[in-house]
């Protein structure tokens, strides 16, 4: 049996002929999720895809120079590519206490360097005592899923430390140097890093100028609060390899990255890849307390159903199941303030929201085996009319996965609360509504397919 064919088990019942071609000898390994994973993170923060990698980069090389044992540099590079993960789960219980006209996404853009006192606050506006306490728990909160993805507590411990500073100005904890573990002290060095490049990168052209940059910043800013060790590492590294600056500066970062990084040979199995892309899907599921509810798992169950009365491959089905949990990964870019709207959008808030199947296909479209995945995921929100988004495709033009995450999309959002409706449609009640748009929005087969699901109570309804 398959991977895919096994993630399938977990949700449906019996093989059933193939009808589709799956993406065949091609399997992702843990280091690939946990790439798309800071991928997602990038999205979340507002900042380029790969400036987590970067931070990994640095942290790695780092702990690499200073001689860390192998295992150890791992686990650095693997908090370093999830070291802002608890931030998602903390958006919904920030933004009502964000000031007037500050979206999440300014704050998380910068509060690295706010922490580090690189810069001042990033805004002139006050934020709330409470503000604060919620805010400096996330890197607490990312044990959860460090647990999920099947890695090492010890990954969770560097996490819950890369904001300690050696003068013991940081947090959670407030720790000084000798209580911080050289893994925090090592990525809360390369976060700050990070973001001074970035800064640079708006500002200075040519590697010369960056260096300077950095020299200038190591001089004045990091003594008393970073270790002294790591920083005079990092100086060695830029001084010594002109050519590091600007291959992490590149797409080369990603290869860096992966020299950096255990090689995981092991075929991953169906569960341990199923509570993967769960712990991803859940990335999105939490980024509204309306998505707490497990909405992701609930859309899979539905499309699997609908793919297997369809008589689409076991195969297929696990692939459509992932896709399903991972549809809305590409929302972590949607800032709060969009997505908790109780009233009409505007049409720049709505081009934003059009946006996120396609952010969703970029941290997906890398991952080996994950073709048709990624596809899906594109085109989610595609309608057989040609009015859907993001690429107005029609009828047939749009994949059997793409109609099966629209539909079954369409039904769990109908069947649910959201925040710009006063109730949610029980399900019989939103068979009409969906067969209103028969033809016209929605597959006619998959319609009718829907209502004999939903009628034989095959799947749970919420």
């Amino acid at each position: 049996m398959g991977v895919f064919s096994e993630v399938a088990e977990r949700f449906r019942g019996p093989e059933t002929p193939q009808r589709v071609r799956h993406s065949q000898g091609k399997l992702p390994s843990i280091n690939d999720l946990m790439i798309a994973t800071s991928k997602a993170m990038d999205l979340l923060e507002g900042r380029p895809l790969r400036t987590g990698l970067k931070v990994a980069v640095i942290a790695g090389s780092i702990a690499k120079i200073l001689m860390l044992p192998d295992r150890e540099v791992a686990s650095i590079v693997y908090a370093a590519l999830l070291h802002d993960i608890g931030l998602v789960r903390l958006v919904s219980d920030l933004f009502p206490h964000l000031p007037p006209g500050v979206t999440e996404k300014q704050l998380f853009q910068n509060h690295q360097l706010v922490n580090a006192r690189i810069i001042g606050s990033p805004h002139d506006r006050p934020f709330s005592s409470q503000f604060y306490e919620t805010f400096h728990q996330h890197p607490l909160t990312a044990a959860d899923f460090v647990s999920k993805v099947h890695l090492s507590q010890d990954i969770a411990e560097i996490i819950a430390t890369h904001h300690e500073l050696c003068d013991g100005s940081g947090y959670p904890f407030g720790l000084s140097a000798e209580q911080i573990p050289m893994g925090g002290k090592i990525l809360a060095f390369a976060d700050v890093v990070e973001g001074v490049l970035e800064g640079c990168s708006k500002e200075l052209s040519g590697l010369t100028s960056r260096r300077h940059a950095l020299e200038n910043f190591m001089d004045i800013k990091t003594p008393g609060r970073f270790d002294p060790d790591v920083v005079r590492v990092f100086r060695g590294l830029i001084s010594e390899n002109e050519d590091f600056l600007r291959m992490i500066a590149s797409l080369e970062v990603e290869n860096m990255l992966r020299c950096l990084l255990p090689e995981r040979t092991m075929l991953m199995s169906g569960p341990v890849l199923l509570s993967i892309v769960a712990a991803m899907g859940g990335l999105s599921d939490g980024l509204m307390p309306l998505y707490k509810t497990g909405r992701s798992r609930h859309v899979a169950d539905l499309a699997t159903s609908l793919a297997e009365s369809l008589g689409i491959h076991r195969e297929q089905c696990g692939e459509l199941a992932m896709a399903a949990m991972l549809m809305d990964i590409g929302h972590l870019a949607t800032p709060a303030h969009i997505l908790m709207k109780n009233g009409p959008l505007t049409a720049d808030e709505r081009s934003v929201i059009q946006d996120h199947p396609l952010l969703g296909q970029d941290v997906l479209k890398f991952i080996p085996g994950f073709d048709n995945i990624a596809l899906w995921v594109s085109e989610h929100h595609e309608r057989m009319n040609g009015k859907g988004y993001p690429a107005h495709r029609k009828g047939f033009e749009i994949s059997i996965g793409g109609r099966i995450l629209a539909l079954a999309d369409v039904f769990d959002a109908l069947t649910s609360h959201r925040p710009y409706r006063s109730h949610a449609h029980e399900p019989m009640d939103a068979l009409p509504v969906i067969g209103q748009g028969r033809m016209t929005l929605y597959d006619n087969q998959l319609v009718n397919l829907l209502r004999r699901v939903v009628l034989s109570s095959e799947i749970p309804i919420r």
